[in-house]
């Protein structure tokens, strides 16, 4: 799901550099153009076919399944939303409710770069794994352009800002027993784009910044924006410090970040060889293609994770086939592998399960999903 958007920003709020801080033009652009990463393309105009009778008709997209991963399968019918801390140590914390758990996995889903304030951007990747039956926490890392960090310039400002986040948000569930109580020996993490690099960052350092041990990791296009240099050099030199018994899937698209120039080795074509000590069957590189063949059509730009579950003209684009059979289908595999050693095939794999994107009104299959265990991966 991709809208054209701007930067969401605290009422009042505007980009200001600090006297210490020396950022040239060319930095501010850059930052600028990484902000606006984060959009679509405009809808293209209706595929129209004929039917039987010969009477125009619209082509849609796949519904949502009723069973499997990605489903509208929910065994929780709500959610509960909390929030603390301040500036960008702040964060979100959404628990499952309606039933009301004593105690559910923990995912911790990092935002892009641009997210000033609010959920909007991912709140419907967070609405449907915590319906699913997880403890979500959402760090709040960033509340300007610049601040905490200016992307790839510094990006350790960002990483503490995130991992104070993260801690704030466990520290206030653990403090009251009516909450409900992440479980610790079961926790996920996913990353958009700056928010990839910084979770790839976090979870290689995990022992040393106290987060709780990672089973499983989804990067959608992870992107430190390119001003710094090619092949994301703000990820740290090695990422040997993720588990070796991870399971991973690193998404860019075929419209995204790698169809830049000069940036087809960026995103997850530069991050997937650091990840070698994870064995290839727990891992996936993966690339979507943009489908044009019905209305709306299906995009592979930046963002294809993004999403308001209540879209407005100030949100972030809406859910789309690309969420039900992608991002979240492999998103709750993920978690299923890890943590019941199930439905792996639709995570890992060649398999006709994973490459599956479901199907327009007319019959036609959505553009499979590519898959490799190796980088690169091209269009």
């Amino acid at each position: 799901m991709n809208l054209l958007r701007a930067p969401h920003r605290e009422p009042g709020r505007s980009a200001v550099v600090s006297g210490g801080l020396l950022v040239g033009l060319r930095s501010v652009v850059s930052l600028i153009v990484l902000v606006l990463l984060t959009t679509g393309n405009a809808q293209a105009a209706p595929e129209i076919g004929v039917n039987a009778q010969g009477e125009a008709r619209t082509i849609t997209q796949p519904s949502q399944p009723h069973s499997g991963p990605g489903s509208d399968d929910y065994p929780y019918a709500d959610m509960r939303v909390s929030s603390g801390g301040s500036g960008d140590s702040a964060w979100y914390v959404f628990e499952p409710a309606d039933p009301h758990p004593r105690s559910a996995p923990l995912a911790v889903i990092t935002h892009g770069y641009g997210v000033f304030s609010g959920y909007d951007s991912t709140s419907a990747l967070i609405r449907h794994t915590v319906r699913k039956g997880n403890v979500v926490i959402y760090p709040r890392w960033q509340t300007d352009i610049l601040v905490p960090c200016p992307g790839p310039l510094h990006i350790e400002p960002c990483m503490r800002s995130a991992v104070e986040g993260i801690h704030g948000a466990l520290d206030y569930l653990k403090s009251d027993p009516s909450r409900v109580q992440p479980e610790l020996d079961r926790v996920s993490y996913f990353g958009f784009s700056f928010g990839g690099i910084l979770t790839a960052n976090m979870l290689n350092r995990w022992e040393s910044l106290d987060l709780p041990r990672p089973r499983a990791m989804f990067l959608d296009d992870p992107h430190d924006g390119g001003f710094a240099g090619d092949g994301e050099p703000a990820l740290d030199d090695e990422l040997t410090g993720i588990p070796s018994d991870i399971l991973v899937q690193c998404h860019s698209g075929a419209n995204g970040v790698m169809s830049e120039q000069d940036k087809q080795d960026s995103s997850c074509n530069a991050l997937f060889p650091k990840l070698s000590r994870i064995p290839t069957a727990n891992k996936s590189l993966v690339m979507s293609h943009t489908d044009t063949h019905g209305q709306p059509e299906l995009s592979s730009m930046h963002g294809v994770s993004d999403g308001s579950s209540t879209p407005t003209a100030d949100s972030w684009g809406v859910v789309d086939a690309y969420d039900y059979y992608f991002v979240w289908k492999v998103w709750d595999a993920l978690r299923d592998a890890a943590y019941h050693e199930t439905n792996r095939e639709y995570a890992f794999g060649d398999t006709p399960e994973h490459r599956y994107m479901g199907t327009w009104s007319d019959g036609t299959p959505v553009i499979p999903l590519k898959i490799q265990d190796s980088a690169p991966i091209r269009p």
